[in-house]
């Protein structure tokens, strides 16, 4: 592979394990919420902010896999 090539591999395989981290954190989040517990404390279990936290639960759907 050529150097330029390369690195848009790293940068497309970066993207794919935060974008997959991210759906991880999110389907935890709702998991969370259906346990009762606070969005405050979501929010500090999947350390995303409570904003990104309460944008995910009033969605309420799950992310495709």
């Amino acid at each position: 592979m050529c150097e330029i090539s390369e690195k848009w591999y790293r940068e497309g395989e970066e993207h794919g394990k935060i974008e997959g981290e991210k759906s991880q954190a999110r389907r935890t989040a709702l998991e969370l919420r259906k346990m009762g517990l606070s969005v405050d404390m979501i929010a500090r279990a999947v350390n995303f902010s409570l904003d990104t936290v309460k944008q995910w639960l009033a969605e309420g759907v799950f992310p495709a896999k």
